[in-house]
């Protein structure tokens, strides 16, 4: 099937084009943010599929969860933009898109379950191309058993490739280690990497790209690695305590339970759920949406059946009129106190205790990574002053902690005997149903007034 194409090269930026047209084995595209790398490589996806027949593509991030939320929608908003969404079936469930005439198709998998990836056919040819977003979340082995799933019978026009998309961060990453220092990887098969930055982006917003040139006022440093590109090691680095590791518990194993929710516009939106166990922090569900309005944010957490009805969850206070609306479809949200102090206790309380982080909390894991202290002109740093920049998951994590964190004493009490644990928590529960009680009767109170207007 031929669709008109003859402008496509007009609408994707200039230095994308070689990159397009590139037949290795492995290509890296990685830089900055607001580089257009994601959105411009599924124009790719999108093109090839239907005027190319005979690619079949895993598209691929290591937890199936963010996949959902990011690389499956963006392929809808890419090809809805491009006018060719009704060529396409899409099956929701499946996670696939399939071009109509011919039968290839985009599966959308997450690498947290990797028997599952082993197993993909398809209807009509072989796995030809496989794109990696966030190529910095999957491991060494991870890479190579997609590596070896590009085999068997195609069309002779197309190679076999694997497309890595990845902002770089962290200079003792494996990716950089094997293709960029070592380049292990091109002694034996052929790898093109591309590097661009929102420099680079010809179609970028105005806005956004202001906000990124901010940045280097914030903090230099950080401006050079996520908005240039360029691969560094943060120092003066806020929380060491943290290991990822996959949560061992259930729900109701915990101790206590603490949801919290940061809004985003040009930063994403994200809710973090955590428990606390003899001692120690498990930060183990995390749902993270970009660009999304709230009413999406509502659905997203519905659809993951990420918080229950009426379960409660301290909010960003700085969003009362988004509060109000999670409320209004039925959560029990309600606003942080904060205060002048509250970051700096937060950050306190945190790092007295053992953090354990689920692997399948990615944006909070790159944050921590991240997450460090301002520094004078001399680069020494100013405690109880941290970068805000990268933090959203990082404050949910403080905004549900608020009712332990405001606790008089040392926050450093949950990580004594199991008996001082348990009554501090049980004054912490009673709190909290307090505020839930209220949530609810404000809720009630509306849905009464609401009624009597009708």
């Amino acid at each position: 099937m031929k669709v008109d194409f003859t402008r496509f090269y007009e609408s994707i930026n200039k230095k994308f084009w070689r990159f397009f047209e590139d037949k290795s084995r492995i290509r890296i595209s990685y830089g900055g943010g607001g580089s257009s790398k994601s959105y411009t490589e599924f124009q790719e996806i999108i093109y090839k599929m239907l005027n190319e027949d005979g690619h079949n593509y895993l598209i691929c991030r290591k937890v199936a969860n963010t996949n959902k939320v990011s690389t499956y929608a963006l392929f809808k908003q890419v090809a809805t933009s491009m006018g060719v969404m009704p060529l396409f079936k899409e099956n929701k469930s499946d996670m696939t898109y399939t071009v109509k005439e011919t039968g290839y198709m985009a599966i959308f998998k997450g690498l947290d379950d990797i028997e599952k990836v082993k197993s993909i056919t398809f209807p009509n040819g072989v796995l030809t191309d496989i794109v990696v977003e966030e190529a910095s979340e999957i491991t060494q082995k991870d890479f190579d058993q997609l590596n070896v799933r590009l085999r068997g019978n195609k069309p002779s026009h197309i190679p076999f490739q694997i497309t890595l998309l990845l902002n770089p961060i962290d200079d003792r990453h494996w990716i950089k280690r094997e293709f960029f220092d070592l380049k292990s990887y091109q002694k034996r098969l052929s790898v093109y990497n591309l590097h661009s930055t929102y420099l680079d982006n010809e179609f970028i917003d105005k806005d956004y790209r202001a906000v990124l040139e901010g940045y280097k006022d914030i903090d230099y440093e950080f401006y050079k690695v996520y908005c240039l590109g360029e691969w560094g090691s943060f120092g003066n680095v806020i929380f060491n305590n943290w290991e990822v590791r996959k949560c061992p518990y259930k729900e109701e194993d915990f101790d206590g339970l603490y949801n919290g929710m940061d809004f985003g516009s040009v930063h994403p939106s994200v809710i973090i759920k955590s428990g606390m166990k003899d001692g120690v922090l498990y930060s183990y569900a995390e749902l993270c949406v970009v660009d999304k309005t709230n009413k999406e944010f509502i659905n997203a957490a519905k659809e993951f059946n990420l918080l229950k009805a009426n379960e409660y969850c301290i909010a960003d206070s700085a969003e009362p009129s988004r509060i109000k609306e999670w409320v209004q479809h039925g959560f029990g949200v309600v606003p942080a106190k904060k205060g002048p102090d509250s970051v700096t206790r937060g950050i306190d309380f945190i790092k007295a205790h053992k953090w354990v982080i689920d692997p399948s909390c990615v944006r909070l894991i790159q944050e921590v990574q991240v997450y460090k202290w301002k520094e004078d002109k001399n680069g020494d740093p100013i405690e109880g002053k941290p970068v805000d920049i990268m933090d959203d998951g990082i404050k949910s994590v403080m905004y549900s902690l608020e009712p332990l964190s405001r606790m008089k004493g040392k926050p450093s009490v949950l990580s004594g005997t199991k008996t001082d644990q348990k009554k501090s928590l049980i004054k912490v529960k009673a709190e909290e149903r307090k505020k839930l009680r209220e949530a609810i009767k404000a809720k009630r109170k509306k849905e009464r007034e609401e009624s009597k207007k009708k």
